[in-house]
């Protein structure tokens, strides 16, 4: 049988025709179509700012930077995320320090933060796991509370909103998203960094163009002053091109996304040994299908019968407390740790079909009975 594979990327001839005009209008760094895109992107979120920069994890570590978050400072975050999300603080000199998540929305647990922040805390990085956010409400009264400034990887909610309807990101000091290859919409690789604060805005334009100052970029008498130390996190226009026929595509995707979750939830909730995660489709798009199943041992059962059939799933993230770099022996993560080993997303490309889906839960159904 055809192999269907867990997530894969959907381009067409629109995105084609973007690169061609790319190709020749001659302007392949920064120009007309990245403006175009952060717009549309700033549309979308209702956010003041929006800047386009080569990747999800720079897009974090600018933000971290854009708020002068450096050596010495400390920074919650989420033990169940994607790594990306602690590297970004250690890049910046900082450190993370890791909190526990709440079962219910996979989150940061608002409840055990308190204990955690000293005098080098400096900000809390919630994650939005899969699209769904904790209570931003809470977040912020807590962070002001404490002076603390929150910058939110909402790498997984693009197209997701808060209750309030306002977009994910919009909530934070600084909103970060990811057009990696297996996002809702690609450009390969690339990332935004939304803001409603001028100053972040112009901090971050400085910082992923050499340190540059912005305003004066355009007279070549001060093409090289250079007030701070800077990076080279420019984006490209052929990744733009890509992005603005994707971002025209996002609405139906949206849709796509919250019709597969219907349809795996119809098919595989009756079964004890799989929960779903409480999602609101109203709000919500989820950015993969993801489903808790009973225990490890049954888990490792299901990714392998689906495998003899042809069919490819991704296990969650490891607790980032296990890796290598991080790892710590002294705490302990309850919640990250179960969740992580009995989480798995099952196929969740735009391109699938109701047949394909029925086909994965027939699998899974098979293995239960």
């Amino acid at each position: 049988m055809k192999r269907i594979n867990q997530i894969e990327p959907l381009l067409g001839i629109e995105e084609k025709n973007e690169l061609v005009s790319v190709m020749d209008s001659g302007w392949y760094t920064e120009s007309k179509k990245t403006r175009d895109f952060e717009n549309m992107f700033s549309s979308l979120t209702k956010s003041k700012y929006a800047v386009a920069v080569t990747s999800g994890t720079t897009a974090l570590f600018l933000g971290l930077k854009a708020l002068g978050i450096g050596l010495g400072d400390e920074v919650i975050v989420p033990d169940l995320t994607f790594v990306a999300s602690p590297n970004s603080v250690e890049l910046t000199g900082a450190k993370p320090i890791l909190v526990d998540i709440e079962p219910k929305s996979l989150n940061i647990d608002l409840k055990k933060i308190g204990k955690l922040v000293t005098k080098k805390t400096k900000a809390i990085m919630p994650v939005d796991f899969n699209g769904r956010s904790t209570d931003m409400k809470i977040l912020k009264e807590f962070a002001d509370k404490h002076n603390l400034s929150l910058v939110e990887d909402a790498c997984h909610a693009i197209g997701s909103f808060h209750e309030t309807g306002h977009h994910m990101g919009t909530q934070s000091d600084v909103g970060i998203f990811s057009f990696s290859t297996p996002k809702i919409i690609t450009t390969g690789q690339g990332g935004m960094i939304i803001t409603n604060n001028k100053k972040i805005y112009e901090n971050c334009l400085s910082l992923k163009d050499f340190g540059r100052d912005t305003s004066k970029k355009q007279n070549m008498l001060n093409a090289f002053k250079h007030d701070v130390i800077g990076y080279n996190f420019k984006f490209t226009e052929f990744q733009a091109a890509v992005g603005i026929a994707q971002m025209k595509k996002l609405k139906q995707r949206m849709l796509i996304k919250k019709k597969l979750f219907r349809l795996y939830r119809e098919q595989l909730e009756k079964f004890n040994e799989i929960d779903f995660i409480d999602t609101d489709l109203n709000k919500i798009t989820p950015w993969m299908i993801d489903i808790i199943i009973k225990n490890k041992k049954l888990k490792n059962k299901v990714i392998v019968n689906l495998k003899e059939n042809n069919i490819e799933t991704r296990i969650f993230y490891p607790p980032i407390h296990n890796l290598k770099p991080y790892k710590n022996s002294d705490k302990k993560f309850p919640v990250s740790s179960n969740i992580s080993s009995r989480g798995l997303w099952l196929p969740s490309s735009v391109s699938l079909t109701d047949d394909q889906v029925i086909r994965i839960s027939k699998a899974i159904s098979n293995l239960f009975r």
